[in-house]
């Protein structure tokens, strides 16, 4: 075949071309730097609302489950991709719409389009059995304190019993059985107490010694004590010339504050609990009976029996009627407690401070909405318990359970590059 040699550039030609090719490089380089930054911005608040979204709709439908006596299907996302193409196209201007799907062409005769890829893995095995299934820890109940929501609330929904007072059992054939109006007035000790800014539950550094007998000073050696100090301890050494090794730990504890002695709300709620009525703090423990007088035992239900009591605030038809109005306030649900008979059943007042409706129709616009491939269940934005009870569950299961291998999603986005 014959092959006809390629005449050489003359130095002007080789320059044009060189140009040419510069600037068509800085074409994608140029788009980079206008819309990267639009891309990442939109994206990732569109990315961070679906995934929400998605997470809201798993709990709603699995409290629904459970309210039918199906099993939970748990899934976590674990990866959140945005593939772009980048192509020659008409002349026209690349549009970043709110929902962060963006498409369309640059003047530069440059497209682009993205896709986005979310990896959702099922959660199951035994780890996650066991977060669900055990107790809730004493940790998680003071965390979600400071997370800012009220301490009767979270003992509502998560404890089982408070130093001698016993609280319910949640079953799901025989209901919420109350044994006496004591956790109530409990609860609506509690609760006037906390508007008064009387009592708190925080997190406090407390030194732990952890030797039940004393080091002799032979075996402190140089090593122990940089090794002490790796792991964030040290010795402290004692009057007859012995160590002791401590550690700084942080505790859960309930907070009197000072002007509690004079309010007699104060006095029969520390009666209650068998603590002094006086500022001070208590530790809070998860076991009973073989601690001394200066902690307050708590014994909290799992997380599946805290969904499995929400799960009685679903409607079990569709379009079912209002429950009765008489309680729709956590108030008046611990007033109502509090004035319980002995193994009364409070199971049908759990729909009149959280309710799940069911309807055949899309609602209109609700908090949070799904489709259990026969009806559309759904929470009220305007219902104000139920709001906030599903918020405090969604962050419960945050603290509670974790991604086995998983450190969270990772979000990744192409946004170019720019000088």
């Amino acid at each position: 075949m014959l092959r006809t040699p390629l005449r050489p550039l003359r130095p002007a030609a080789r320059l044009s071309r060189s140009l040419m090719a510069l600037a068509l490089a800085a074409l994608p380089l140029a788009g980079c730097a206008n819309w990267g930054s639009r891309i990442l911005e939109d994206n990732h608040v569109a990315f961070n609302t679906s995934v929400a979204e998605a997470m809201d709709r798993q709990m709603l439908l699995n409290i629904v489950r459970m309210s039918q006596r199906r099993p939970a299907q748990w899934m976590t996302v674990s990866l959140i991709n945005v593939q772009s193409t980048v192509g020659a196209g008409a002349n026209g201007g690349v549009a970043v719409p709110a929902d962060g799907l963006v498409t369309g062409a640059t003047a530069g005769n440059l497209s682009f389009s993205y896709t986005p890829n979310i990896t959702f893995l099922p959660q199951q095995g035994e780890r996650l059995a066991r977060e669900l299934m055990s107790p809730i820890p004493v940790s998680t109940v003071e965390r979600l304190v400071s997370a800012g929501w009220p301490i009767e609330l979270v003992m509502l929904m998560c404890i089982e019993k408070v130093g001698n007072v016993e609280g319910f059992d949640v079953t799901s054939d025989r209901g919420i059985v109350i044994e006496s109006g004591d956790f109530g007035r409990l609860l609506q000790l509690i609760n006037q107490l906390g508007k008064r800014h009387l009592v708190s539950l925080s997190q406090v550094p407390e030194a732990v010694t952890w030797n039940s007998d004393p080091i002799p000073k032979a075996d402190v050696t140089v090593d122990r004590i940089v090794q002490a100090s790796k792991g964030g301890g040290a010795f402290f050494k004692r009057p007859d010339g012995d160590y002791d090794y401590r550690t700084i730990e942080r505790v859960p504890v309930i907070t009197f504050y000072t002007g509690i002695e004079r309010i007699p709300e104060a006095a029969e709620l520390t009666r209650m609990l068998g603590l002094p009525a006086k500022a001070e703090s208590f530790r809070l423990v998860s076991s009973e009976d073989i601690w001394p007088g200066d902690t307050l035992s708590i014994r909290a239900r799992s997380f599946v029996a805290t969904l499995q009591l929400l799960s009685m605030g679903v409607d079990a038809v569709a379009d079912a009627p209002a429950p009765l109005p008489d309680v729709d306030t956590e108030a008046e649900l611990y007033a109502r407690m509090a004035t319980a008979e002995d193994n009364q059943d409070l199971s049908p007042f759990v729909r009149a401070v959280f309710r799940v409706h069911c309807t055949e129709s899309r609602p209109a616009d609700p908090l949070v909405a799904a489709h259990d491939g026969r009806h559309w269940y759904w929470i009220s934005r305007d219902d104000h318990t139920s709001r906030i009870l599903f918020a405090m569950v969604r962050d419960m299961y945050d603290l509670q359970v974790t991604a086995e291998g998983q450190s969270g999603p990772v979000l990744t986005l192409p946004v170019g590059t720019g000088r």
